[in-house]
């Protein structure tokens, strides 16, 4: 379950469980950026007694060649502009920022909800890839869900506390398998449809933020 945020209330909790994810692993808390497509990731909400919470984050910002507040390119970044696909179509790429989700959770299936956001933005915007920095361990679960479409590009770039990898994203050669992605939806839909309270570990707690 998620939610395209369009409320000062979800625009909070998106901040709120970034900012939480920051504090936790080391992360540089980057600003929202003003153009910027943001999503939360939910669990609950669809019985009385389980209050829907943020669980994950992600963040769609407009890739511009040369942007000062580039959050994958820059100083210590990965140069994307030299990369042959961003140079073929430079204004038809987002930046993948923010991009997180409850360790809890990255098991359970609900990794798969990601899908169903970037769908729901390729079908809003039409972009031809995405570009990211994507800690390793979310590197490899897209791997798992889209498979070659999903490319490492440099070398590994270690941080204080996590690594780094530099990930194009061919989201149009994705969307264009339309029976591969209608399977992947409908599976991320089923896994969601399992009881809450059978999935989440004994001992451990979701993010505790309110949407």
């Amino acid at each position: 379950m998620y939610a395209l945020v369009g409320s000062k209330r979800q625009d909070r909790s998106f901040r709120r469980t970034w900012a939480y994810f920051c504090s936790k692993y080391g992360w540089g808390n980057d600003p929202c950026a003003i153009e910027g497509i943001r999503y939360v990731l939910l669990r609950g909400g669809r019985m009385p007694f389980v209050r829907r919470r943020t669980i994950g984050t992600i963040e769609f910002i407009p890739y511009r060649p040369g942007n000062p507040r580039s959050t994958v390119e820059g100083p210590y970044k990965h140069p994307f502009s030299k990369e042959p696909e961003i140079r073929q179509s430079p204004y038809r790429i987002w930046e993948i920022d923010k991009l997180c989700i409850a360790e809890a959770y990255q098991r359970q299936g609900r990794f798969g909800t990601f899908l169903e956001i970037f769908y729901d933005h390729a079908e809003r915007f039409a972009p031809r890839y995405y570009i990211a920095l994507i800690e390793r361990r979310l590197y490899r679960m897209l791997r798992i869900v889209f498979g070659l479409g999903v490319e490492q590009r440099g070398p590994v770039m270690q941080g204080p506390t996590s690594a780094l990898i530099p990930v194009l994203f061919d989201i149009e050669r994705i969307m264009q398998d339309k029976a591969r992605v209608a399977r992947l939806l409908d599976e991320a839909k089923r896994r969601q449809g399992a009881p809450e309270g059978r999935r989440f570990p004994a001992g451990r707690h979701p993010v505790n933020k309110r949407v």
